[in-house]
């Protein structure tokens, strides 16, 4: 599933924040989009699911096109079913007494058929089989992390983007993030990670884009983008082991 952007800006009260972005992510694609802190790489992420401007207020201008239908001619629900989205933190994500019910909580909202059944490949899928039962906060930052994957997943939709999913997790649960995502995209999956970790970005995507005030900076393969480091150095983005 294609997603689209042109001409997009985006200002939140007082401050602008995204400025003339004009990017395309292709059907099947796993992008990484990496930035210094507070170059808009977060906003960017919450207008390609329809987070802005549905959920989140500014003004926005330019188009977001998810598989060809403009984000603010669609409601909230119909853009889950298409291109779900994952918090950096769980914690802002989970509010269900049991696994299984925050998983199902998207589908009994959206009134989607076979949820027992959607419940079940999700958490599958992430690793999460047998912990139907479970207290979410009882589960580690890395299980809840999975957690919210699979309530995104059990919607089933073509796309899945992700804000800093591994951000405060260790090595180990990162490289089963990355794993279940990795796995995700060979299934046909769109799959885009907002992640400041340029090594993974360099392992697993297939393009990067760059975001600098706002703007995208450079688009392109890993190996176009991420062995540029004069541009990288400029803007304090490390450069990858595998590009050094």
């Amino acid at each position: 599933m294609e997603i689209k952007t042109e001409s997009l800006g985006f200002s939140y009260p007082g401050r602008s924040v995204l400025k003339d972005i004009s990017i395309k992510i292709k059907s099947g694609d796993f992008v990484g989009i990496t930035g210094s802190t507070g170059s808009g790489k977060t906003t960017l992420a919450y207008c390609l699911n329809g987070l802005i401007p549905h959920a989140i207020k500014g003004h926005m201008t330019g188009s977001v096109l998810v598989d060809g239908k403009d984000t603010r001619k669609k409601s909230m629900s119909e853009l889950a079913s298409r291109a779900g989205f994952v918090f950096q933190d769980p914690d802002w994500q989970i509010f269900s007494l049991s696994v299984h019910d925050e998983v199902a909580f998207g589908l009994r909202n959206l009134k989607m058929k076979n949820a027992e059944k959607r419940i079940k490949n999700a958490l599958s899928m992430v690793g999460l089989d047998g912990y139907a039962d479970e207290v979410p906060y009882n589960l580690s930052h890395g299980q809840k992390q999975k957690l919210c994957i699979a309530s995104v997943l059990a919607m089933e939709p073509d796309a899945i983007i992700l804000d800093e999913p591994t951000s405060q997790l260790d090595y180990r649960s990162m490289m089963n993030i990355y794993s279940i995502l990795r796995n995700l995209n060979r299934a046909g999956k769109t799959v885009v990670v907002i992640e400041h970790d340029t090594d993974l970005i360099a392992e697993y995507a297939g393009s990067v884009i760059v975001i600098d005030k706002g703007t995208v900076v450079k688009h392109g393969k890993p190996s176009e983008v991420l062995s540029d480091k004069k541009l990288l150095g400029k803007l304090g983005i490390k450069v990858p082991e595998a590009y050094r």
